[in-house]
């Protein structure tokens, strides 16, 4: 096809869109469509040089696939080998070996597959913006494409009618906006990552190669093309601007850029016009150009700063981009362009450009993932320990004995004896610690005070869940709806047991998914206390935004990291629902409040270790094991025991152990 410059200018468009939005989401929301650009032009691109040969009899698969490795492999290939030697030299061991899966997968094309199947989206995983071939899963889209339309052009071009065959891809694209729209709340991942959802990008740009080979809208007048242009250049525009992270994408909000995409693709195949000109300026193309190598390392400079530095500023940002842009010329001067120009049959294009440095790639990546397989060890055995005695440091509670949290509860985890903790000379357990995460990392705080205090308690945690009985649908994510709902009815079952019940959760996050959270725990409480109950309520913990729970141990390989001590946080949402919750408790006789927010993190400013040097956090939101148990030393050693748990104490000498009466009952359905 002969070149245009517009096209390169649509290029420039999409990674510098792709890139800012990378560095800092809030300077352009609607960035992450340029990857979207890139599938369009792919497309039209493919499509029309496949059509040209085919009409001419001169296509070859074998060609077409020759080009393709030459275009792709070469800058990938060394992308992916600088990256797995980064990830060896500053990662942590169980991220080198993600890192390995994920190369092992994108080698094969497959590295959209990798992440929808096996990117880890637990808890505790590790966030998908400090993944170095992440951004690898747009190449195994549109090679996939490339397996795929090929053949299907091959087997039905030449004896179709080309208007049906129109109509036909039309229908196919409308299908995949369709599903990705469909199948978002379902499968986003799939929606996301996979071909099905994406093809109809591709397809767009398809489409008008075939209209402009065909000539089938060839009667429409030329002077109509520089408003079709200014139209495409608008819809991609406020796709830039309007679109962002929390549209369900793609689907049909992924209609507005590729449609613009195609629209001025369309339009410069016409001729020129103002906005193809614009297009075609001279640094828009060379940014171009070197568009496919400065994708590939956007990303990873992008992530690895990430992984050991967290929040990009705006320093670090404009010089990522400079780097960025210093790597991409690099790449495409010595890299690309080589690599274009060698000749040879396509045997040995795909031996020397593919098979063979992949396949060295390949042993590397599986080395990285498999060590002990190869009888290789990767750390030294200082590392190794060094790393084991930090994270014995900051265990999360819900690891170990007698924290009891759980994803769902059946009755007979009500009874498990490892869940009770405090004075061992009491025989009787007196008071149930019910919540979530929330309230599982206050357990080692209160077995300290119990122990002192001189009561049993039992714990029972439910992830993501709050602690109120009945229909919580409202205040949890709705994967998690069920679980809660099933737990909350079995503690409710068990809770006559049971004279002190004391209460801890995610308050604020709960109350943030409704506002009707905070009246219903207050009736839940209210229900409680009225069966002679006391009721002790935790609040919430202050959250420490930008604590890098793994700083000490990336610390160990990644150079000039420095891990702070002290964290400044902004204290108003946290301390405005705990105000509510201690004003609450002081209305009622038989509801205690605490919390011990001032000892953690007096005048908002929260240390991370304890005076003893112990590991206070295990992460934002959570305090480590032997942090809790420091800080209920600290409480006891310093004011006594807590009037709040003091009470327990009296609460034993009484009977506390009717049923719940039938407002109680009514409440909690």
């Amino acid at each position: 096809m002969v070149y245009r410059g517009d096209i390169d200018g649509l290029r420039a468009i999409a990674v510098l869109s792709v890139i800012v939005f990378h560095i800092d989401a809030a300077l352009l929301p609607g960035g992450f469509v340029g990857v979207d650009v890139f599938f369009v032009i792919s497309g039209y691109l493919i499509t029309g040089n496949i059509v040209q040969e085919l009409n001419s009899g001169r296509f070859s698969l074998l060609e077409f696939y020759r080009r393709r490795v030459k275009r792709i492999a070469p800058a990938m290939l060394v992308v992916t080998a600088v990256v797995m030697l980064a990830a060896y030299l500053l990662m942590l061991p169980e991220q080198l070996r993600d890192t390995g899966k994920s190369a092992v997968f994108s080698l094969a094309s497959l590295a959209n597959v990798y992440f929808w199947l096996y990117q880890d989206t637990g808890y505790f995983a590790q966030s998908s913006l400090e993944l170095p071939l992440l951004h690898l899963w747009s190449l195994g889209v549109e090679e996939q494409f490339y397996l795929l339309w090929p053949l299907l052009l091959v087997a039905v071009y030449r004896r179709a009618d080309k208007l049906t065959l129109v109509l036909a891809m039309a229908a196919c694209a409308v299908a995949s906006f369709w599903m990705g729209s469909a199948l978002f709340e379902q499968a986003p991942s799939f929606v996301y990552y996979m071909l099905p959802s994406r093809a109809g990008e591709l397809l767009l740009g398809a489409l008008v190669a075939v209209l402009v080979n065909e000539r089938l809208l060839a009667g429409l007048s030329t002077r109509l093309m520089p408003a079709v242009a200014l139209g495409g250049l608008l819809l991609l525009v406020a796709s830039l601007v309007f679109l962002n992270e929390n549209r369900p994408f793609p689907g049909w909000f992924a209609l507005p850029p590729t449609l613009g995409t195609a629209l001025l693709l369309w339009a410069g195949q016409h001729g020129p016009n103002p906005v193809t000109r614009l297009l075609a300026l001279r640094p828009l193309v060379w940014v171009g150009l070197v568009s496919y190598s400065a994708y590939l390392w956007h990303w990873p400079l992008l992530a690895f700063y990430r992984y050991g530095y967290g929040e990009v500023s705006a320093l670090a940002g404009l010089l990522l981009f400079i780097a960025t842009g210093a790597l991409a010329w690099l790449s495409y001067r010595f890299v690309e362009q080589p690599a274009r120009r060698a000749g040879g049959s396509a045997q040995r294009v795909f031996a020397l450009q593919f098979f063979l440095p992949a396949s060295a790639l390949l042993v590397i990546a599986l080395v990285l993932v498999y060590p002990q397989r190869f009888g290789v060890e990767l750390e030294s055995p200082h590392y190794t320990a060094q790393l084991a005695a930090l994270r014995a440091a900051t265990q999360p509670a819900f690891l170990a004995a007698p924290v009891c949290q759980f994803q769902a509860i059946t009755p007979a985890q009500m009874t498990l004896d490892r869940c009770v903790s405090g004075a061992a000379s009491n025989p009787r357990v007196e008071a149930l610690l019910w919540g979530d995460s929330n309230a599982a990392h206050y357990q080692g705080m209160l077995d300290v005070i119990a122990q002192h205090a001189g009561f049993r308690l039992r714990n029972i945690e439910i992830g993501s869940c709050p602690p109120l009985p009945g229909n919580v649908s409202a205040f949890v994510a709705p994967r998690r709806a069920r679980d809660c709902e099933h737990a909350s009815a079995v503690v409710r079952d068990a809770i006559n047991d049971y004279p002190v019940v004391i209460l801890a959760g995610l308050w604020t996050a709960y109350q943030q998914r409704s506002a009707e959270f905070l009246p219903s725990l207050f009736a839940s409480i209210d229900a409680l206390a009225r069966s002679h109950r006391l009721v002790v309520v935790l609040g919430k913990a202050p959250t420490l935004t930008g604590y890098d729970r793994k700083c000490r141990e990336k610390a160990l390989k990644v150079p000039l990291l420095n891990c702070p001590t002290r964290i400044a946080v902004d204290m108003t949402e946290v301390s405005a629902l705990n105000r509510q919750l201690r004003d609450f408790a002081a209305t009622r006789s038989n509801v205690r409040y605490f919390d011990a927010n001032e000892r953690l993190c007096p005048a908002g400013v929260c240390a991370l270790d304890d005076a003893d040097g112990q590991v206070r956090y295990v992460d934002a939101l959570h305090l480590s094991l032997q942090g809790a148990r420091h800080l209920g030393a600290e409480i006891v050693r310093e004011t006594g025991i807590p009037s709040a748990f003091a009470d327990i104490v009296a609460a034993q000498s009484t009977d506390a152990r009717p049923a719940l009466d039938e407002a109680a009952r009514q409440q909690s359905r």
